[in-house]
């Protein structure tokens, strides 16, 4: 339609400056790259530089790669939906450029409504691709200066269910109750199935997105396994994306997009004829937001393309069409378009909106604008929000327990307050978790559990370490987590030996633990502990021919030690040696 509306010189849906050179005689060539990066590759590559520029691509992990292909041609790229943070280093894609925000100014909206809604403490899944991973550190970053911080980021691999699933099952296990799920509609399913396994779809949750997902009802009704159970489980999840089209500018695109498709109602497009399309265009709503930014892009390009062409061959060696995007501003549907030095969309005049997912009257699910922000006046809230898990909107059942409590406290839902974490647990502000076993927590609000010193913790959420049995004790440095660690103190020894070893998690046959029965050291011998055996003194004899001595046989009696006469001919200690000048054993 861009292309349709420069070629008639039709500016009903921008203002030009005064001095703007626009050619009419613009052309174009279409390739659909299926959010494939080689295939974008391979097109940026045949075109060469025999065109001015390339408008797309959508996804970021796509307009990069197409970027580096046609840098090597000169040829700019202008992208109308690719937002990732990675797209903005000038030294990696000198000539990318974007009619849509970077993903850092979203992230700042999104981290700032955070912190406006006292969510202090945030889990981050992402997808692996530029897009996800860019999002999620400009959120880290954007959070940072406004006291949110992440407590969990883990990134997953699209289409791996497993991958998915590790990513949620480890953000509940951090103890995230806000949840920035940065994804698109292919992997959703796999974050309900595991969420729902994990009871994360209740009251005292939030789940927030991006635009990765901008019509759930578009993924219920193609992709959802079981669509009742996913409206139920969407119901109440936040999206918040910039939104270009609004107010009369909205309007009068979806006037001039349903002139354009009836003037070219048997025109094929992508083996589609624009009629097909008209059919549909009332379910879907009209344009979009990107396709605010797309339309924008176009005249950009062709703005840029034809400053260059239209200026003398002496001057025309001194422009570019890169030069010429970002040196020109103009208002278009989305806004005043302006490009900073780096090729970046300036934030100025943008309008970010926040979507309530909600049932409609009919069933479906859809997004319900609740409140807008802008860089001139932060948040306006337009009506209450639907929390996951509640049947009625309202601030006042806003999810409690996500703020950060008071180290060693948590938020008590029976009692609406910070409450100290009982004997047993401990908490850094966010929920009460029971200490391992090897820890205990003595007293109330304990802000991390403690070793054993010198007994052993054998259960989760113990306050009282057991103490080991008499003459023995557990080692410093070991995990105190069995009464099987318990090892002799100096001056004692242990008659009989774990025949299964040693270690927290060595039991019997029966899966029993081995309780050590240490005795006090024999008369004439000395005992340094552990597991050590007793060893004679000066002037005691023992036969180290005993197995339990070092020796080979199995001597009922091995641990009595007989006194020698002259002691001094027995000289003792741990070789049991003979005295100076005697021999024999």
């Amino acid at each position: 339609m861009a292309v349709y509306h420069i070629q008639n010189a039709n500016t009903g849906l921008v203002t030009l400056p005064s001095n703007a050179v626009l050619c009419q005689n613009i052309s174009f060539s279409l390739v659909d790259t299926q959010g494939k990066p080689a295939v974008g590759i391979e097109a940026a590559l045949n075109w060469g530089n025999s065109v001015d520029a390339i408008v797309g691509s959508y996804r970021s992990a796509v307009s990069g790669p197409i970027s580096l292909a046609a840098t090597t041609k000169d040829v700019p790229v202008i992208s109308w939906g690719s937002t990732a943070a990675s797209l903005s280093d000038k030294g990696s894609y000198p000539l990318f450029h974007r009619t849509i925000p970077p993903d850092a100014v979203a992230a700042a909206v999104m981290a700032e409504m955070c912190s406006r809604f006292n969510f202090t403490r945030v889990g981050v899944m992402f997808l692996n691709d530029p897009w996800g991973s860019g999002y999620a550190n400009d959120f880290a970053n954007a959070g940072a200066s406004f006291g949110v911080e992440v407590i969990s980021n883990q990134q997953y691999i699209s289409g791996d269910t497993t991958s998915v699933h590790d990513a949620v099952r480890a953000l509940h296990e951090a103890g995230a109750r806000v949840i920035l799920c940065i994804i698109f509609d292919m992997d959703l399913q796999d974050v309900l199935d595991i969420g729902g396994e994990l009871g994360m779809f209740h009251p005292g949750y939030s789940w927030i997105t991006p635009d990765g997902i901008t019509v759930p009802e578009g993924f219920v009704s193609t992709r959802a396994a079981d669509p009742a159970d996913a409206r139920t489980k969407l119901a109440g999840w936040l999206s918040v994306y910039v939104r270009p089209l609004f107010g009369d500018a909205q309007a009068a695109m979806a006037a001039r997009g349903k002139e354009f498709l009836a003037l070219n109602a048997s025109r094929p497009l992508y083996d589609t004829t624009h009629g097909s399309v008209l059919g549909s265009w009332d379910s879907l709503g009209g344009f979009d937001g990107f396709s605010a930014f797309m339309y924008d892009a176009v005249w950009l390009a062709a703005m840029g393309a034809s400053n260059v062409k239209s200026s003398l061959a002496a001057r025309r060696a001194a422009k570019t069409v890169s030069g010429e995007m970002k040196a020109m501003q103009f208002t278009g549907v989305s806004g005043t378009v302006k490009l900073q030095s780096n090729g970046d969309r300036s934030d100025v005049g943008l309008e970010y909106a926040v979507f309530n997912w909600v049932p409609d009257t009919d069933g479906t699910l859809r997004a319900m604008e609740i409140g807008s922000w802008q860089s001139s006046r932060s948040f306006l809230w337009i009506t209450d929000p639907l929390w996951p898990g509640l049947r009625e909107p309202g601030w006042e059942e806003i999810p409690r327990g996500i703020a950060l409590c008071d180290p060693g406290t948590a938020f008590n839902d029976t009692y609406n307050e910070c409450r100290a974490c009982p004997p047993g647990t401990y908490s850094t502000g966010l929920q009460c978790r029971q200490c391992e076993r090897g820890r205990i927590a003595p007293d109330s609000g304990m802000v991390k559990c403690v070793p054993c010193k010198g007994g052993y913790a054998d259960d989760v959420g113990m306050s009282d370490c057991r103490p080991c049995p008499d003459n023995s004790e557990v080692a410093a440095g070991s995990p105190g987590q069995s009464v099987s660690e318990c090892t002799c103190l100096p001056g004692a020894y242990l008659p009989v030996l774990n025949p299964w070893g040693y270690g927290s998690n060595v039991t019997n046959s029966s899966g029993l633990d081995f309780v050590p029965e240490c005795k006090r050291c024999p008369a004439g011998a000395s005992c340094d502990g552990g597991l050590a055996a007793p060893y004679p003194n000066f002037g005691y004899w023992g036969d180290k021919t005993c197995s339990r001595l070092g020796g080979d046989w199995e001597c009922p009696e091995w641990n009595i030690f007989l006194q020698c006469s002259p002691e001094e001919a027995c000289a003792g200690g741990k070789d049991f040696a003979c005295g100076e000048g005697r021999t024999g054993r």
